[in-house]
């Protein structure tokens, strides 16, 4: 890589955050002057940001491509022998790389939604309100994250990528997540500028619900792709695990869902504006918030790889600016907004009551993740809060948001159809993966079986290879019933040299309905640790969050095509 290239990321995103300074000067000022509100200025300023803040990005990944350890950062997260693949995903791996993904993300969510907006008042508070998150981010980003800082002299190789991100699903699920956060602040900044621009509540609707719609399509899909994730690297055999990175992705999505349903009444009825720009700067919110826990180390989570304690307190800070200015804009512009006119219908019982249950099932979800750092700073010790509470406290909630689904769901449209049939799939998958797993800890000899539910597990001693940055073990399992070989698992016990780390990777095989789920862990003397499970409809789960996933998109590209 030229020895010049990262100075010019660098310069980049120096150059973005000028642009976008200009840009909130410019905003501000036609705020305030009607005569200044034709022209595409502050618009255009923010498409060359956003360029330039992708220019930024290509120089980083190529940095890592190329593997230039002069850069920090690369040399933390990458190493020679890493795939390809990996080191094109590696950065958004780290805290530096995923706060100026963010950005990015952000960047061009606001490009893309303001030219749909075609000019106007409208436009001009929602562009102003996303630049003025985007300068605090990238204040933040060159301050106190910079991606582009050298490390001299540079070392031959990398330290190599957390073992545990070493999985295909790293290449999707970061991007999908932080496409839905970006896309969640975008359309909370559109609706507070309804507010403010006093946009009647149907058109405000029509304006907002299909980049909605995408963005809660895409953090369905990345929260689905990440539960897989979870299951198939973590060893536990579970598929979530209530930890407070997994619930700082399923809080926004919760309401941005209970938005959603908000949206659709004003659409329909012009009430719920005020409720839905809240819901939005809420959804926005728990999404700032959730990355400010999992990237300051405030809760410690089982798959948290960007911690960054040193960094926590300007985070926080940066946090409670934008949280209190957004929450600040809500308060502003619902005093501004007028009430539905008289006469309006009124909005669907079943919908209200869809929003209801969405929020009152992410007021459950946050107290669980934020009891224990409460109680903690109490000085009262340390105390978890796990699967027990959120299991019994949310099944009641369940069980109401399918009966409001199935009551409500009279009308006939396909993608609401496939989104609520995903529903409905997702809670077989729920249901069964729980009351219809057996599973078994034993300690088996090369040779040895064990029975577990109507199968016959049988360990075979493995081969040793060599695959890129890693040695393993490759075990073989073979599963039989009635002698018949069935499936045949091949777990890995797994060393990561450059990282000193030992990873046990399990062997899956599915029918489809059923999963038979293996792991070989430590080796004491000539036995080895065996964990086996027999999981189903656990495949369900994921092919109900792809079917929410497809319907939700499927009505976001109906609707702007329509």
């Amino acid at each position: 890589m030229a020895t010049w290239l990262p100075e010019v990321g660098y310069f980049c995103l120096l150059l973005a955050l000028a642009v976008y300074l200009l840009a909130l000067a410019r905003g501000v000022r036609r705020c305030f002057h009607q005569g200044a509100l034709r022209g595409g200025g502050p618009l255009q300023g923010c498409a060359i940001a956003a360029l330039l803040l992708l220019l930024a990005w290509a120089l980083l990944t190529l940095a890592f491509v190329q593997n230039d350890f002069t850069l920090r950062y690369v040399l933390q997260q990458s190493n020679r022998e890493l795939p390809l693949a990996y080191r094109l995903a590696a950065p958004w791996g780290g805290h530096e790389g995923s706060l100026l993904f963010w950005c990015l993300c952000l960047g061009l969510w606001q490009t893309w939604i303001t030219r749909h907006l075609r000019g106007g008042k409208l436009q001009i508070f929602t562009t102003l309100f996303i630049t003025f998150a985007q300068v605090g981010l990238l204040l933040f980003i060159v301050i106190f994250s910079d991606p582009f800082v050298r490390q001299f002299p540079a070392p031959v190789d990398g330290r190599d990528l957390n073992a545990m991100l070493q999985h295909p699903a790293l290449i999707f699920h970061p991007p999908l997540l932080y496409l839905g956060y970006a896309g969640m602040q975008v359309c909370c900044a559109l609706l507070l500028a309804g507010l403010f621009c006093r946009v009647p509540g149907r058109a405000l609707a029509r304006r907002c619900i299909g980049s909605l719609t995408l963005a809660w399509a895409l953090l369905t899909a990345g929260i689905a792709l990440g539960s897989w994730w979870a299951y198939s690297e973590l060893g536990w055999g579970g598929w979530w695990f209530w930890d407070p990175v997994e619930n700082a992705a399923l809080l926004p999505w919760l309401t941005g869902a209970a938005c959603l349903h908000a949206v659709l009444i004003m659409r329909r009825s012009g009430h719920l504006a005020r409720s839905a720009a809240l819901l939005a700067a809420v959804s926005a919110l728990l999404a700032l918030t959730g990355t400010l826990i999992v990237r300051s180390g405030i809760l410690q989570s089982v798959h948290a790889f960007a911690l960054d304690e040193v960094r926590a307190l300007p985070l926080f800070a940066f946090f409670i600016v934008l949280n209190s200015a957004m929450l600040w804009g809500f308060a502003v512009g619902a005093r501004r907004y007028r009430a539905t006119p008289a006469g309006a219908a009124l909005p669907s019982l079943w919908l209200t009551g869809g929003i209801g249950t969405f929020c009152a099932v992410a007021l459950v979800v946050l107290v669980g993740t934020l009891f224990p750092m409460v109680w903690s700073f109490s000085g009262a010790g340390k105390i978890s809060v796990g699967a027990p509470y959120f299991n019994r406290v949310l099944l009641p909630f369940g069980l109401l948001a399918v009966v409001l689904m199935l009551a409500g769901s009279r009308r006939r449209n396909i993608p609401m159809w496939l989104a609520h049939a995903g529903v409905l799939i997702c809670a077989i998958g729920i249901a069964s993966s729980a009351w219809l797993k057996t599973e078994i800890s034993v300690a088996l000899l090369p040779g040895e079986s064990v029975q577990l539910d109507v199968y016959r597990f049988t360990l075979h001693e493995g081969e040793l290879v060599t695959a890129g940055n890693y040695t393993a073990q490759k075990m073989s399992i073979d599963v039989q019933r009635a002698d018949k070989l069935v499936a045949r698992l091949h777990p890995e016990r797994r060393f990561y040299t450059v990282r000193n780390q030992r990873m046990f990777e399990p062997g899956i095989a599915t029918d489809g309905w059923r999963d038979w789920y293996a792991l070989v862990a430590q080796k004491q003397g000539d036995r080895y640790a065996v964990r086996l499970m027999v999981q189903r409809g656990v495949r369900f789960v994921w092919f109900g969050g792809g079917l929410m996933a497809l319907g939700a998109l499927a009505a976001a590209l109906s609707r702007r095509s329509g």
